[in-house]
């Protein structure tokens, strides 16, 4: 009974998939409407430019430090080890990202709050 899956896993996974899906279709249809109706004040905007660069940037830079920190320890998760250091690092590396990134939106909503 230990190697039994929770009975919605399956349901979860594939609301996560939609979600994504459409996340991405809606990331897509902003850029492209966004573009077509402010284009060339869009491509003049040096803040504008800066934004899109820091929100390449900061994500790669936070991916890549957290994978380099992440923990390499070996994991029993109900009566299996689990010790492939890649996805350990990349479990613990979306872990940190998450949190990190959750923080600095929480932080630049702030800044820019007060900023005003």
């Amino acid at each position: 009974m230990a190697d039994a899956a929770p009975i919605y896993v399956d349901m979860v996974l594939w609301a996560v998939y939609v979600l994504l899906v459409l996340t991405i279709a809606a990331a897509v249809y902003s850029a492209f409407h966004g573009v077509r109706t402010h284009g060339r004040q869009v491509a003049e905007s040096r803040l504008i430019h800066r934004a899109a660069t820091g929100a390449i940037a900061v994500p790669v830079v936070v991916m890549a430090v957290s994978y380099a920190l992440a923990s390499t320890k070996p994991l029993t998760i109900n009566g299996h080890a689990f010790d492939s250091v890649v996805w350990l690092r990349l479990t613990d590396m979306f872990i940190f990202t998450s949190i990190t990134l959750i923080i600095v939106c929480f932080a630049i909503v702030i800044a820019t709050k007060f900023r005003r």
